[in-house]
């Protein structure tokens, strides 16, 4: 988190690991290149998709314009609304969850020790 300009806050996220693990251990989190893909084009595609489709909708129905922009601001907010049910739904799935690559498990007493996982 330090590398990515965090500082002093502390950021948590939900990882997956058979080790056992205590606050304060350092760790390297990995998630699927296709997850991180496929949420990246739901998130920013899907919204934009729905905002064109709405307005051309509404433009090929001869709406007035302030009804094509209603159109265009529904439709993205509606696809909007369906990205979040689904991130929603698959929250807790084990498949799309972050999983610790590697660990640097502090001891009391003893040097800093490292497992890599994978």
């Amino acid at each position: 988190m330090e590398k990515l300009g965090v500082g002093q806050r502390r950021g948590y996220v939900r990882a997956l690991t058979d080790l056992q693990l205590a606050v304060g251990d350092g760790v390297t989190i990995g998630i699927r290149e296709d997850l991180v893909l496929g949420s990246a084009l739901r998130v920013y595609l899907l919204p934009l998709l729905g905002l064109f489709a709405g307005a051309m909708l509404a433009e090929w129905l001869a709406l007035d314009e302030s009804f094509v922009i209603l159109a265009g601001l529904s439709g993205f907010f509606a696809a909007w609304w369906l990205v979040r049910w689904r991130s929603r739904r698959h929250e807790h799935d084990p498949g799309c969850q972050p999983v610790v690559l590697r660990a640097e498990l502090v001891m009391r007493g003893e040097p800093l020790r490292r497992i890599d996982l994978h």
